[in-house]
Order: C-alpha cells, then sequence, then structure tokens
C-alpha cells in the first residue's frame, strides 16, 4: 500500500505537466504525449499507459534521458538501462552475469524496432525464469503461430548485439531466444494490468515486428514483464511473529471512521442478516498462482457499493500474510500485509460493504497453504491455523461484527473417520479466538451435498452455517474434466426434473417417449468401467447392446470415455425407449435426431442428493423440446428444498445464524446462451429473496469469464457466454485510484433487480 501515494503524486504530476504545458525544467517529471491522455480519457484499457508510465517511474525502471517524448524512438542502450534497472530490483547479485548478456546492446545509440525489444525482454525473462507461463493464457498460441507463416511478418533473424539468440532459450517452447520470445512474450501478462509484455494485436492479425519501438511501448513492456511476478517490485517485508501482532493501524482505521454511522445491519452468531447481499471476491491478493492480483482494490469495494451489493466474501489465503520474502519460520507475519489487510476493512466501512473473511485453505506445519484442499492432519497443523486465526481476532477485536465476520473454512471438511478428532481441535481453535475477541461472529462454510455430521459438528460448536447450493449440478457445476470430455451437452432454463444417479448405477431403466420413428439416439459417458454395458429396447425388444471400451484413465483410476458417442438407429414406429445399464456408467447427456429435430437432454444431477429418487419418463415433444410425464421442472423450490432447506435447519436446531455465501453457474466450454444463464441466476436470487436469506454470489471475477465482470488481470477479453453483452464501467475512487471493468451486462442487470430494490 505505501507505493499508491507515490504512484498518485506521480500521475498528479504527469498531468499537472500535460494539461498546463509547463516545461520539464518547471516540474521534474516527462511530458505525456496526447496520445496517451486520449487513450487514458477514453478508458479503453483495464490499465491505461498513463498509469503504466507512472508506476514504472515509481518504481526507478526510466533513466532520467528518456523521462519525456514518449513518442520517440528507444535505442538499445537505452531499453538496456531499462531492463538493467529491472534486474538489479529483481536480484542484484545476478547483475555481473546480466550485463555480460546486454553488453553490446548496452553500448548501441541505434534505434530499435518491436522484434529487438521482444528478443531483449526474452533474455531477461529466461534470466529471471519468468518464461513459464502459468495455467491461464493471456491469448491463442496457434493465431500467433499461423500468422508467422506470412513472409511479411517473420523475424528478420539479423541480430548482432545479441550473438546467442539461436541457442535454446525457452525450454518450455523448446525454440531459440528469438523464437520463443515472439509468442512467449505475447502470452506473458501483467498480474496488475492484465496486459502482455508484447500484446498480439489481432485486429490486424500481426506482432508488428518490424515497427519502431517506442519510448512508451518499451517502458510498459519492461514494466510488465516486472509484474508477471507481484513480488519483484514489492519492498521488503517487516516481519514478525502472530503471537506479536498488535491492534490494527489507527492511522487506516480511525476512531471516526468506526464511529460514523453506517447502514450495515447488526450481525450476531445466532442470526446473519437477511439485508446482506454481496459477491465474492478471489484473485484479489498475491497468492504467488500466476493470475492474481498484488494488492486489494479499493475499485472492487466501490464497485459493489455502486451496484447496491453491501457484502464482500473475500477468500483468503494466510500465506499472502507471508508475501513477498516467505522466511522458513511459518509463523512470521509481513506487517505491510497486515495494513494492506487493515485498507480493505476501512473501505469496506468507507463504502458500506461488510467484508468476511474466507479461509482458502488449512496450512501445514510450515505456514503453507495445504493447496489438496485438505483439512489439518495433525497437532501442528491445526495449531498454527489456530495461531493466525487468533491474531486476526486479537487484531481486529473492537470492530463491531456488522463491518467483519470470520469464515473459518470454505468447503473443506474431514473424513468420516477423523470427524471426532477435528470437531475437538476445530473447538480448540473457537475457544482461542474467543478468547481474543468474544463478539467476533464465525462461520464454517459447505459445499453441496456437504457431510450433515460434520455440518452438525460445526453448529454444535456455535458456528453459524455457510451453504453453496449449486443445484441443480449439470447446470451450475459443470467442471473443467468434464467439459473436456463432453462437446454435446446443451443446457436448458427452466430445466426438466431428470435425475440420474439410479440411471447410472443399474438400479432404474431410463424411459424416454416420444414419436421416436427412425431417430438416431446418441449417448455420451462421462465416466464408468471398462466391460459394463448400456442395453437399449425399443417398445420391449432389445435393438443395441453397448459395452464400454478405450476409455482414458485419469486420477484415482477414474475411467473416462472423452468425446465419443455410442450411437443407434430406433427400429421405425419407435414410440417408447429403455435404457438400461449394467454395473456402473455415467450417461450425461442424451441426443435424439430424427422428425423432431435434435434434442438435447442433460441429467439436473448424478448424485441426487439429497436423496436418490427414480426419473421419471422423458417425453418428447414434436416442437424438439422434451419434458417429464409429470411436466416437473426445476426451480426456485426444488432447489432450496435440495440443497438449501437441509442446512438450514441444523443451523436452526442449534440456533446459529445461516446464510448462503456462495452459488451460481460454473464454466465449460460450451457456448452456454447468456439469457439462459441470467434465466438461472434469477431463479436462485428470487429462491434467497423469497425465503429472507443473506446471500453472496460466488464471485465477482476469476480467470475464468464466466462471472459478472472480466477479471482485471487476467487478460481475458470476452465472456465465456455467447449474446453476453460486454458493458465498460469505469470506478473512480476519492483516493484517485480508478479501474475499468467490463461487465456481462445482462448478468449484472438481473442482480441490480435484487440489490438496487
Amino acid at each position: 500500500m505505501n507505493r499508491i501515494f507515490t504512484l498518485i503524486v506521480i500521475l498528479s504530476m504527469l498531468f499537472s505537466t500535460a494539461c498546463s504545458g509547463l516545461s520539464q525544467a518547471a516540474v521534474p517529471v516527462p511530458d505525456i504525449p496526447e496520445v496517451l491522455l486520449e487513450e487514458t480519457n477514453a478508458a479503453a484499457e483495464t490499465s491505461s499507459p498513463l498509469e503504466e508510465v507512472a508506476r514504472a517511474l515509481s518504481y526507478g525502471l526510466v533513466p532520467e534521458e528518456i523521462q519525456g517524448d514518449y513518442t520517440a524512438v528507444i535505442t538499445f542502450r537505452q531499453y538496456s538501462e531499462m531492463l538493467t534497472n529491472l534486474i538489479r530490483i529483481w536480484d542484484e547479485s545476478r547483475l555481473g552475469e546480466w550485463q555480460e548478456i546486454i553488453a553490446l546492446a548496452a553500448q548501441s545509440d541505434e534505434t530499435m524496432v518491436r522484434e529487438d525489444g521482444i528478443l531483449a525482454a526474452s533474455y531477461a525473462m529466461v534470466l529471471m525464469g519468468k518464461n513459464e507461463p502459468g495455467p491461464f493464457f493471456h491469448t491463442d498460441i496457434d493465431r500467433i503461430m499461423e500468422q508467422m507463416s506470412l513472409e511479411a511478418e517473420r523475424p528478420s533473424w539479423n541480430y548482432p548485439y545479441f550473438p546467442t539468440w539461436e541457442e535454446m532459450g525457452f525450454p518450455w517452447c523448446q525454440s531459440n531466444y528469438m523464437w520463443g520470445g515472439v509468442y512467449t512474450c505475447a502470452i506473458m501478462i501483467s498480474r496488475v494490468s492484465g496486459l502482455a509484455v508484447y500484446p498480439y494485436d489481432y485486429e490486424a492479425n500481426s506482432a508488428h515486428l518490424h515497427d519502431p519501438l517506442t519510448r512508451e511501448e518499451a517502458i510498459c513492456s519492461v514494466l510488465r514483464l516486472g509484474e508477471i511476478d507481484p513480488a519483484v517490485f514489492e519492498p521488503e517485508g517487516q516481519y514478525l511473529s502472530v503471537l506479536e501482532v498488535g491492534s490494527y493501524d489507527k492511522t487506516i482505521i480511525p476512531d471516526a471512521l468506526l464511529n460514523t454511522p453506517t447502514d450495515l445491519p447488526d450481525v450476531t452468531q445466532a442470526k446473519l442478516p437477511s439485508e446482506w447481499k454481496g459477491a465474492g471476491l478471489s484473485n484479489s491478493k498475491n497468492t504467488g498462482t500466476g493470475t492474481d492480483c498484488t494488492d486489494f482494490r479499493e475499485t472492487d469495494i466501490k464497485f459493489l457499493a455502486d451496484n447496491g451489493f453491501n457484502f464482500a466474501r473475500v477468500f483468503f489465503d494466510f500465506s499472502t500474510l507471508r508475501f513477498p520474502d516467505y522466511p522458513s519460520d511459518g509463523r512470521l507475519v509481513n506487517e505491510n500485509e497486515l495494513r494492506d489487510l487493515d485498507q480493505l476493512i476501512a473501505w469496506g466501512m468507507k463504502y458500506g460493504v461488510h467484508i468476511q473473511l474466507s479461509m482458502c485453505f488449512f496450512q501445514d506445519e510450515g505456514g503453507n497453504s495445504k493447496a489438496d484442499g485438505s483439512i489439518a492432519a495433525n497437532d501442528p497443523q491445526w495449531a498454527i491455523t489456530k495461531d493466525y486465526w487468533t491474531m486476526l481476532a486479537r487484531r481486529y477485536a473492537g470492530i463491531p461484527s456488522k463491518y467483519l465476520t470470520f469464515d473459518l473454512c470454505n468447503e473443506i471438511e474431514p473424513d468420516p473417520e477423523g470427524l471426532s478428532y477435528a470437531k475437538s481441535k476445530l473447538k480448540d481453535m473457537v475457544a482461542s479466538i474467543h478468547a481474543a475477541d468474544s463478539s467476533r461472529v464465525l462461520l464454517y462454510s459447505f459445499q453441496g451435498n456437504p457431510d450433515p455430521n460434520w455440518v452438525q459438528a460445526t453448529a454444535s460448536l456455535g458456528l453459524a452455517v455457510g451453504c453453496h447450493p449449486y443445484y441443480p449440478q449439470y447446470i451450475a457445476t459443470t467442471g473443467y474434466e468434464y467439459v473436456e470430455h463432453n462437446p454435446y451437452a446443451y443446457p436448458a432454463w427452466p430445466q426438466p426434473w431428470f435425475p440420474m444417479g439410479n440411471v447410472q448405477e443399474g438400479a432404474a431403466p431410463l424411459i424416454i417417449r416420444g414419436s421416436l420413428s427412425g431417430a438416431e439416439l446418441s449417448i455420451h459417458v462421462n465416466e464408468g468401467v471398462e466391460g459394463n454395458q448400456i442395453v437399449i429396447r425399443a417398445d420391449g425388444r432389445e435393438v443395441e447392446r453397448f459395452r464400454l471400451s478405450d476409455s482414458i484413465v485419469g486420477e484415482k483410476g477414474v475411467q473416462y470415455f472423452y468425446d465419443r458417442l455410442y450411437t443407434t438407429t430406433l427400429p421405425e414406429d419407435t414410440e417408447e425407449i429403455e435404457i438400461r445399464v449394467s454395473g456402473y456408467v455415467q450417461m450425461d447427456t442424451l441426443i435424439l435426431n430424427g422428425k423432431m429435430g435434435q434434442v438435447v437432454m442433460v441429467p439436473h444431477d448424478t448424485s441426487d442428493y439429497p436423496d436418490y429418487s427414480d426419473p421419471l419418463p422423458l417425453v418428447i415433444r414434436e416442437d424438439g423440446s422434451y419434458t417429464n410425464s409429470e411436466n416437473r421442472m426445476i426451480g426456485s423450490e426444488e432447489i432450496y428444498l435440495a440443497d438449501v432447506k437441509p442446512y438450514q435447519d441444523i443451523a436452526q436446531k442449534y440456533g446459529v445464524g445461516f446464510m448462503v455465501n456462495e452459488f451460481g453457474m460454473f464454466g465449460c466450454n460450451i457456448d452456454w446462451d447468456n439469457q439462459i444463464v441470467t434465466a438461472y441466476h434469477k431463479t436462485v436470487l428470487q429462491m434467497l429473496t423469497d425465503h429472507g436469506l443473506g446471500w453472496s454470489y460466488c464471485e465477482l471475477y476469476n480467470p475464468i469469464s464466466k462471472h459478472l465482470v472480466l477479471m482485471p488481470a487476467s487478460g481475458e477479453t470476452e465472456f465465456q457466454w455467447s449474446g453476453a453483452t460486454e458493458q465498460p464501467v469505469t470506478v473512480t475512487c476519492e483516493s484517485g485510484e480508478t479501474w475499468e471493468y467490463t461487465t456481462n451486462k445482462e448478468l449484472l442487470d438481473t442482480f441490480r433487480e435484487f440489490t438496487m430494490g
């Protein structure tokens, strides 16, 4: 947070210089070319060139010689000096090695073209170990490589100042420095702006390799290279033990702010407010995963407030408190990071947004997150997690729970055999937290279909219950593995009631009725067991028997069948078919092609919680739609009864509060229509309203473009849902911080119906 003031000062000076026409002698900072101001005013990017230049100046990257006329072409020497400044900031001990690499370029006053900059940046990228893209890509490699086949777009291969350019330098892409640099620089992104080191121009289908490299572009490229890793530009940590952490910084959360009247509702352990309307914030703070932001954003909190939300559930990783040095002693935390957390809470107070800290992972003995999602396994792991929560309770004692609650766990539960041990350790942790702050309201949050014994165990300790109703499963919680295996599913909403659990285990047949004469039936199997069979009967006579084979074995031995369809043609005049399986066969999509057109049938669930039940016969209509024999549809009340009420009842039994603090629709590679997406969300929002429940939508944004806005630092350029209207919204705070969000207009409007009323 200590960088923000510096940035504001520099930005104000830059604007002052540009707008007043003062000379560089009058104000010792550069003039900003008109094109930068135009781009900033138009807010064409989430982070404007002006903001990036200001950040680069604040970090000391930009030599004084080029602080002005940013449209001028940069020289090899000037660019080398900037890269050298970056290496010095990153790791001064590697400076000698770098200066040998850059020696020839550092002596040349020849001007550069874009491919020269890419090559120079690639050397720095390899030295810094930043040439391995993370799990999410900024752009499409194939399209870039297709463009490279064009004669006019090929590199010149003339690099006298980098004589080792042909040596292997990019293990990830198995290529030389230049060839690897061309597309790696287009993929690797700044975790602040979300822009690539050298963005690819899709509109022109060009990398612009032969264009002159301007100072502006050169500065931005070096800055973005450094911002691939959020630790590079962070100040050294100020570390102390969690046992020594005192109260919050009162210059950040002053008494005057605490005493300011607020519309936020009161919160008690026995009752969570029905007025809460919120969204989750993940990827909002450095976690070392490759796509996150470096700091909490004030604009995120203001965006929520501007759109009627009064609650933010922050997916909190305790490891962020050890950033950026990550000392070997896992109980050492960085005071700078604690002040960042103070600031987040202060923003919540300022804008009338409740902050709920939700622990993403338990910790191992060394203070590192247990990324496998498992609960603490032994006394030391419970002890360190307890120490962190107790430290936060002690730090924020005195701040009312109307402003701040603790969600002690997000969707993690013990194995049944470890339940008693976990309950006893959780009880100790709760007691320790309340010893530090007896008034802090605490929750424990559960994934859909949790172990009810664990829900009761946590509620019996006095913890409020957080519920996550992703239901029905096969429209709401389609997983990544599933979509890779099944390109055929097409959801509908409202959705017919169609449980699959008993069918896929062979306990019941699936009946389909209608005018099916000569229709083609195709079945997609997500997973199953080799040798198990699917038997199809038409009007009582067997017409086909499929035996599962050629599976792909995934994690834990699960056998997947990817994009293969089992297909047969039904006899003429068929009016009813029966599908029965032997053994376990998870059929997740059925497709009928016939006189009625194409009908795609997707079960609403393959788990059928809370109770297994046989499906009703499906009925194919002549218009190509389908229903079931009772015309039963999934709706608000079905979702409530199946995936909310069972856990609300447990909370009521133990006299603790209850809320829905996560819900939504997960992504897939299928182009689901945005109208279906918004209709589904409206159903859930109406259910929550009808039952008087406080709620928080799963996430405002994350690296998958399936939420209310595109993630600021993920490089996402369009929403996943087809037909979504991308609407830019610029949020400007009193502090001067500004950010442009790209919203899914239809989805946000649906939420605003419930938040702005």
